[in-house]
């Protein structure tokens, strides 16, 4: 069985993309949710991101580390030892055997730890050479006249 659904959708003059009744069910999907809107350039893609919690605290966090076996775990039991909840990853091999990057887009909103105090802990990682992160805001957009 397939984990993905295949459906059409439309956008309208405004740039509103309705989503087909099926998906908002089978995804929980409700009005007022905000979502993570995610453009693949290379694919020319969108991605949509639906966040459970209104309150999120999105960051988006570039990790270069040495690409040696169990490097990548260390970073993420750092992250969830510290509450982090990770919503999308993809890393990649620049030198193989010398170093790696991963991007995380994470929710801090349930940490007890300041974005700071993560990133200091990952950044004294043995593996880890470098972390940057940056927060992602969410900018409410309101339809005029409708």
């Amino acid at each position: 069985m397939s984990s993905q659904l295949y459906e059409f959708a439309v956008m309208d003059s405004k740039g509103r993309i309705f989503i087909p009744a099926r998906i908002r069910a089978v995804l929980n999907v409700r009005e007022g949710m905000r979502f993570m809107v995610i453009a693949d350039l290379e694919r020319h893609e969108i991605r949509l991101v639906p966040l459970a919690d209104a309150q999120s605290e999105v960051v988006k966090l570039t990790v270069l580390m040495k690409d040696v076996v169990g490097a990548l775990s260390k970073v993420v039991d750092a992250l969830a030892a510290a509450g982090v909840d990770l919503l999308i990853t993809q890393s990649r091999t620049i030198r193989r055997g010398e170093l790696a990057e991963w991007v995380a887009i994470a929710d801090f909103s349930k940490s007890e730890l300041s974005i700071e105090k993560v990133v200091e802990r990952l950044s004294s990682l043995d593996v880890v050479k470098k972390v940057e992160w940056e927060r992602l805001e969410f900018a409410a957009h309101r339809a005029r006249g409708s």
